[in-house]
């Protein structure tokens, strides 16, 4: 009977969002959310052994309260053998719409933890300005770009860059990668968004911008220093 039931193991790695009201939701709302629709899907989940067994689920770090996130990811070690997407098809129907699985995959039962393997967080700040002026947005760029190197989040960006908006549009995007580990030989340090968050919007009212949205848009593992996404390594 055992070694029936291991050669029905699956390892399923998902991708799911979180947005509108969701984004309120702590990491332990969002788990129990996601226990209880894989339940409620009639998984047949993997209980780990001795007096007080635990479902064998790892999910992603932990988005910081009221950010809408598009990639959080689990692992889950199921006992029946189902493909990504009759897991995504069966998991969907037990959510709401402010909460879908993207993608999902089966995956090596060895693959990396999910929390340790995942190196680098993906932010996309919605800024607008004022102006619209290319010149004067790329003058304010460098200016944002030398502060942020010389503050004390230097060393938890990982890199960080600028998008304008559609031509004459007041909008612009920031996109930050900030580390969600530490690597000794680097010498970085963890992104902590609250408190870059804080510094940012008070950074950014000299220069009449403000923050209007801001995601969680991708997370990345490190593989022969190349970022990848958990899905591009599964």
């Amino acid at each position: 009977m055992i070694n029936q039931r291991n050669a029905c193991r699956t390892k399923i790695r998902f991708k799911f969002y979180k947005k509108d009201e969701f984004k309120y939701l702590s990491h332990l709302d969002i788990t129990r959310i996601i226990m209880r629709a894989l339940r409620r899907a009639e998984l047949k989940i993997e209980y780990s052994l001795g007096y007080n067994p635990r479902p064998r689920i790892v999910f992603s770090p932990p988005t910081p309260l009221g950010i809408e996130s598009l990639a959080e990811y689990s692992d889950v070690l199921i006992n029946e053998n189902i493909s990504g997407q009759g897991f995504k098809k069966k998991v969907n129907l037990q959510l709401k719409s402010q909460m879908q699985v993207i993608k999902a995959r089966k995956t090596a039962i060895e693959t990396a933890n999910l929390m340790n393997d995942v190196a680098v967080s993906l932010y996309i700040f919605r800024l607008e300005s004022c102006y619209s002026d290319r010149g004067i947005l790329e003058e304010f760029y460098k200016t944002m770009e030398n502060d942020l190197k010389k503050s004390d989040f230097s060393r938890a960006i990982y890199d960080l860059g600028i998008e304008q908006g559609r031509t004459g549009s007041h909008i612009f995007f920031l996109k930050l990668f900030g580390y969600a580990k530490i690597f000794k030989e680097d010498n970085n340090e963890f992104f902590k968004f609250n408190d870059f968050y804080k510094y940012f919007t008070s950074w950014l009212k000299d220069y009449r911008i403000g923050v209007r949205e801001v995601k969680k848009e991708e997370l990345f593992v490190l593989r022969e220093n190349m970022l990848k996404t958990p899905m591009d390594v599964a």
